[in-house]
């Protein structure tokens, strides 16, 4: 199995790329092979399922529709991936104002960056939202002796937001530079990214609409056929 695993490697570059997306950056080979086995064993499945259904109807169309099916596997399960990899994002990007309102009012209070963004976190549940889990990973990091520049730039990296590389950028310019221009800065990135979020629920809102439309569609046309074709087999 390993080695079928070995030769389909070269065609596995997209699903690795969106597993390393939401693994924090980096995919490892285990996990590739897993998602791998999982697709080619759901794929065997359909094909036998078909070919007894096509046995016991003496249908061989059920069969050629299964194996079909079987090959379109792979693409709709890197679709998936991919929509879970949208869907991270999103979420990242819908926390990322509530993150930096916060931050921005507890160093307001006088509290240095660091406590600041503890504060922030502890406050969060683990799994709760992919950026705080990102945050807290970054927080431990720097207890383990990493410099605050290191973790902040691999929290954005491993979020994979420009938005969030964004932040970890301002955060750094500005703790290097003095707290003076800090709190500037941060409240203008915290405008910055409310005004995106505003747009990203509207584009949201539009979507969901978008996506119920066809539906209703598919489901009128369904109708449409079904009382229709009785009427023209009896013309």
């Amino acid at each position: 199995m390993n080695e079928w695993l070995d030769k389909l490697e070269p065609l596995l570059q997209r699903p690795r790329m969106l597993l390393a997306q939401l693994n924090g950056g980096y995919c490892e080979l285990e996990k590739l092979r897993a998602w791998t086995t999982k697709t080619i064993k759901l794929g065997l499945v359909v094909i036998v399922l078909c070919g007894v259904l096509s046995f016991v109807g003496n249908n061989f169309a059920i069969f050629v529709i299964g194996t079909i099916v079987a090959c379109c596997i792979p693409v709709l399960r890197t679709r998936e991936l991919a929509q879970q990899v949208s869907q991270r994002k999103m979420l990242i990007l819908m926390a990322l104002p509530e993150l930096l309102a916060q931050l921005l009012l507890i160093v307001n209070a006088g509290e240095n960056v660091l406590r600041a963004l503890m504060k922030c976190a502890d406050q969060r549940m683990d799994g709760e939202n992919p950026l705080y889990d990102e945050l807290k990973a970054a927080l431990l990091a720097m207890k383990r002796g990493e410099s605050l520049a290191i973790s902040l730039e691999e929290m954005g990296r491993r979020c994979g937001v420009i938005e969030v590389k964004r932040f970890a950028a301002t955060v750094l310019i500005n703790t290097r530079r003095g707290g003076d221009s800090f709190v500037p800065a941060l409240r203008e990135l915290t405008s910055q990214m409310w005004d995106q979020r505003k747009a990203l629920t509207r584009t949201l809102g539009e979507q969901a609409s978008t996506r119920l439309t066809f539906p209703l569609t598919v489901i009128f046309l369904l109708i449409m056929v079904l009382v229709g074709a009785p009427a023209f087999f009896m013309m």
